[in-house]
C-alpha cells in the first residue's frame, strides 16, 4: 500500500476520525480486555482477559510485549534537551543514574494487541513508583524496531508512528486523552494559533500531527462510545499480578494513581491496522512538546508477523529420473498477526544447501477445499496450510496472485505458494524462508519451515532367460562335446542398468565358469527401446554324462550395475551408492543324443536345439 502524502492524507484522516465516531463498539467494552482500573482478572473465565491474564500466559493476543520491567538493577532514563517528543530518535539521549522523580519514575510497562472482528485494538499501560495524585503518561507505538544502545537508541521515527498521550489529575478523577502520529510534514509553523482546541489533521509540533483531539479519557465514561481511545487509573489500592514494590505502601500492592491502563482501536482512529515493532512508555512529556521526557520503559511489540508452512509430495513419478527426482512443494504465506502485511521475498533450500527462488514459483489466492462430505467449505489457514491434499485443492479452484509484494495481506489471511525442486537427493529436508513488510513499509521478522520430502525409491529389477544345445566339435584326431548357450536378458525396472556381465555356472563339472558375450551391456528401463538384449557362448564340459541322452543343465548368472536411489530383489549397495543387482536363469537341459536305446551317448543322432 502506498503511503499517502500531503491533502490526500489528511483528508483520509479526517475521514477516518469522522469513522471513529459511529463506531458501533466502543473499546473498552468489546468484550476482549478489562478495562477498569486494575490489573487482576474478573472472577470467571476470560475473555475479556486482563494484565493478570495475560502474565500468567493466558488470553487471546496476537502479541503481548510482557511486563516491560524498567527498574532492573539500573533505571533507564531520558537526559539532556534533546529528548522531546518531537524531535528524531537520534537526537535522543539516556543515562542510568541519577533516578528520575518518583512520581515521573515507571517500574513496569505493557501492551498487548488484538483483533477484533477485524479491527486492531490495543492495550497499554504502566505502573509507577510512586503516588502523587496527577501522572503525566505517554505511549509510543513504533513502526521501526526501536531499542536503546550505548547513551542513544537504535531506530528512527516513521510517518504514522502512533503517540497516545494522557494526562490524570485530582487523584485521578479527571483524565485527558490524545492520539498524535508522527508525520514529518508537519511544522510548528504549522500549527495554528489563537492557543484554541486542535482538531484531528492539525500540526501539533514539529513532525507531529493531530489524529484523535485531547479530550476526556475515562473509560466507561458517557463519552466513551465516541472516542477510539481511553485509559484509566486505579482509583484505590489494587493488588498486582507481577512482584511490584512502590515507594511506600504494601509490596504486591498497586497505591492509588500508580497503575494506568488504556486502550486505542487503531483501525477506528487511523481508518487501517498498523504494524508496529517496538512500544515504549514514557513520563514527563504528555502535556508539552517542549518539555524533556523523564523516564521511559521500551520493548519489542511485533505486532505484524508472518507465519510460513511447507509441504513436499510427488505428484507424479513419471517424470522422475535417479539423479534428478522431481518434488511439488506447496505451502502458505500465513498473517498471523494485527496489520495487513506484503510478501516481499521467498527462497528455498535443499539439504541446508544455498538459498535460492525456485524458477516456477507461483502464488495463488485459496479457493474451496473439499469438507470431506460430498461438498466444499473456505480454506482455513489454521487447520489447511499443512495437509498437502487441502493446498492442492485450494490452488486448483483459487485465483492467481502476480506479485505477492503488491497483494495486502490481512489478518489471519493467507496466500499459497507452489513450485517444484528437482534434485539428486533422494527424501532431502529443506526449508522455506518467507520474508514480509508491514504495508506501511515497517519491518517484520522472516519466517520459515522445513519439510522432509518422501523416498523415492527407483526399481531396479531384471530377469535372464537360456536355451542351450549340444553338439560335437572335431578338435584334431578327436570328436569333443560343445554346449553352445544363447538367450535373453530383459530390464523389468524402471531404471537403466549398466555394466551387464554373463556367466554360464553349470551344473556339471567343467572347471571354469564360462563368460558369455552379451550384444549390449547397458538396458534401458522396462518399455523403453533397449530393454532387453541377446547373448550367446559356448563350453565344452570335462565329463560325458552317462545314459542314453546324455543331458547337461545348467544356468547362467547375470550381473549389473543400477545407478543411485536404486533399490530391488538381489541388488547389494555399492560405496558410492549405486548398487549391484543379479539374476539367475532358468535351468536349461540340453540333451547330446536323440534317445536310440542303447544306453550310449557316443552313437546316435544329435538332439536339435530348443526352439524357446
Amino acid at each position: 500500500m502506498m503511503r499517502m502524502k500531503g491533502f490526500t492524507r489528511l483528508t483520509a484522516l479526517a475521514a477516518a476520525i469522522g469513522l471513529a465516531a459511529t463506531s458501533a463498539v466502543a473499546v473498552h467494552d468489546d468484550g476482549t480486555f478489562e478495562l477498569e482500573g486494575n490489573a487482576v482478572q474478573d472472577a470467571g473465565t476470560p475473555p475479556p482477559d486482563d494484565w493478570q491474564t495475560l502474565y500468567q500466559g493466558g488470553g487471546s493476543p496476537t502479541v503481548f510485549s510482557g511486563i516491560i520491567k524498567d527498574k532492573n538493577g539500573q533505571d533507564d532514563i531520558f537526559t539532556g534537551g534533546g529528548s522531546k517528543t518531537p524531535n528524531f530518535i537520534a537526537d535522543w539521549r539516556r543515562k542510568f543514574s541519577p533516578p528520575p522523580p518518583d512520581k515521573n519514575n515507571i517500574t513496569n510497562a505493557y501492551a498487548a494487541n488484538y483483533v477484533v472482528s477485524g479491527e486492531q485494538v490495543i492495550y497499554f499501560g504502566a505502573d509507577l513508583f510512586a503516588d502523587n495524585g496527577d501522572a503525566e503518561l505517554a505511549f509510543w507505538f513504533f513502526q521501526d524496531d526501536v531499542a536503546p544502545a550505548g547513551t542513544g537508541f537504535t531506530g528512527e521515527h516513521v510517518d504514522g508512528d502512533v503517540y497516545v498521550a494522557v494526562k490524570f489529575s485530582n487523584g485521578g478523577t479527571q483524565s485527558n486523552i490524545a492520539v498524535y502520529e508522527w508525520w514529518e510534514a508537519c511544522d510548528k509553523q504549522d500549527v495554528p494559533g489563537g492557543g484554541g482546541p486542535l482538531s484531528a489533521g492539525d500540526c501539533a509540533a514539529d513532525n507531529i500531527r493531530v489524529v484523535v483531539p485531547e479530550g476526556p479519557a475515562t473509560c466507561n465514561g458517557a463519552h466513551a462510545a465516541d472516542q477510539p481511545a481511553c485509559a484509566i487509573t486505579n482509583i484505590n489500592e489494587e493488588n498486582s499480578p507481577w512482584p511490584y514494590s512502590p515507594k511506600s505502601g504494601t509490596d504486591g500492592k498497586f497505591p492509588p494513581t500508580t497503575f494506568f491502563e488504556g486502550g486505542i482501536n487503531i483501525f477506528d482512529a487511523f481508518g487501517e491496522n498498523k504494524c508496529f515493532s517496538s512500544f515504549m512508555a514514557s513520563t514527563g512529556a504528555s502535556t508539552s512538546f517542549t518539555a524533556t521526557a523523564k523516564d521511559f520503559a521500551l520493548g519489542d511489540f511485533d505486532v505484524c508477523s508472518v507465519d510460513v508452512s511447507k509441504t513436499c509430495v510427488n505428484d507424479t513419478e513419471d517424470d522422475d529420473a535417479p539423479t534428478a527426482i522431481v518434488y511439488n512443494v506447496r505451502g502458505c504465506g500465513y498473517n498471523d498477526g494485527g496489520g495487513a502485511i506484503n510478501l516481499t521475498t521467498f527462497q528455498n533450500s535443499i539439504n541446508g544447501g544455498a538459498n535460492y527462488v525456485p524458477a516456477d514459483l507461483a502464488w495463488y489466492q485459496p479457493g474451496p477445499v473439499d469438507d470431506g462430505a460430498g461438498g466444499t467449505r473456505d480454506f482455513d489457514p489454521t487447520i489447511d496450510c499443512d495437509d498437502p491434499v487441502k493446498l492442492a485443492d485450494a490452488i486448483a479452484d483459487g485465483s492467481v496472485v502476480g506479485s505477492p509484494s503488491t497483494f495486502d495481506l490481512g489478518s489471519g489471511d493467507a496466500l499459497i505458494y507452489q513450485f517444484s525442486e528437482t534434485t539428486a537427493s533422494n527424501g532431502p529436508s529443506d526449508t522455506v524462508t518467507l520474508g514480509a513488510q508491514g504495508t506501511d513499509g515497517s519491518p517484520i521478522d522472516a519466517a520459515s519451515d522445513s519439510a522432509t520430502c518422501p523416498l523415492r525409491t527407483f526399481a531396479a529389477s531384471f530377469n535372464v532367460v537360456k536355451r542351450c544345445a549340444a553338439d560335437l566339435e572335431d578338435i584334431g584326431d578327436n570328436l569333443a562335446v560343445l554346449i553352445n548357450v544363447q538367450g535373453t536378458v530383459c530390464n523389468t525396472g524402471e531404471v537403466a542398468l549398466t555394466n551387464l556381465t554373463l556367466v554360464d555356472d553349470p551344473m556339471m563339472p567343467t572347471g571354469v565358469a564360462v563368460t558369455l558375450t552379451p550384444l549390449s551391456t547397458t538396458l534401458q528401463p522396462a518399455g523403453d527401446t533397449g530393454d532387453c538384449t541377446t547373448y550367446s557362448g559356448s563350453y565344452s564340459p570335462d565329463t560325458i554324462p552317462a545314459g542314453d541322452i546324455c543331458p547337461f543343465s545348467d544356468q547362467v548368472k547375470a550381473t549389473a550395475i543400477a545407478p543411485v536411489n536404486s533399490a530391488g530383489a538381489g541388488c547389494t549397495l555399492l560405496g558410492d551408492g549405486t548398487s549391484e543387482c543379479e539374476a539367475i536363469s532358468n535351468t536349461a537341459t540340453c540333451n547330446l543324443r536323440a534317445v536310440n536305446g542303447d544306453n550310449n551317448c557316443a552313437t546316435g543322432p544329435l538332439s536339435p536345439l530348443p526352439s524357446n
